[in-house]
């Protein structure tokens, strides 16, 4: 099968600070350095930081392993620890295809390089033809 070219992202991608890294071993890699807005008022990384480098790596690596536009349609989180930490990485993994239903699996690790996160999901792959008939 002949690889994708890689994926752009949203803006939301951009205004969260998240940095797409080289891939490593079909992962595709995210980083991000933690900022005061990454926090809850408790001083605890917000969870939302997490759904979302998962969803992103996983679905960058979903896409890319399917040549076409992943749809996420299921998303799990595990979140182990949510310290603050300098940087985070996360690496998304495509686990499956079939057809057009797609599966993915990630985790996300602290500038130490413990887990603190890992999540699955689940992503429908839109077809050139299904693009169009989207767009209709």
């Amino acid at each position: 099968m002949e690889v994708a070219k890689k994926v752009d992202h949203s803006f939301f991608f951009s205004y969260l600070g998240l940095e797409r890294q080289e891939d490593e071993a079909g992962a595709a890699v995210l980083s991000v350095k933690l900022v005061d807005s990454h926090l809850s008022e408790t001083g605890k990384v917000a969870g939302g930081l997490f759904y979302t480098m998962l969803d992103a790596a996983m679905g960058t690596a979903v896409s890319e392993a399917g040549g076409a536009f992943g749809v996420t349609t299921d998303l799990h989180v595990q979140i182990l620890r949510n310290e603050a930490s300098r940087l985070f990485v996360c690496k998304g993994y495509c686990s499956g295809i079939e057809g057009k239903n797609a599966s993915g699996r990630g985790e996300i690790f602290d500038e130490s390089g413990r887990l603190v996160a890992s999540g699955m999901a689940a992503f429908k792959l839109l077809t050139a033809e299904a693009k169009q008939s989207y767009k209709e």
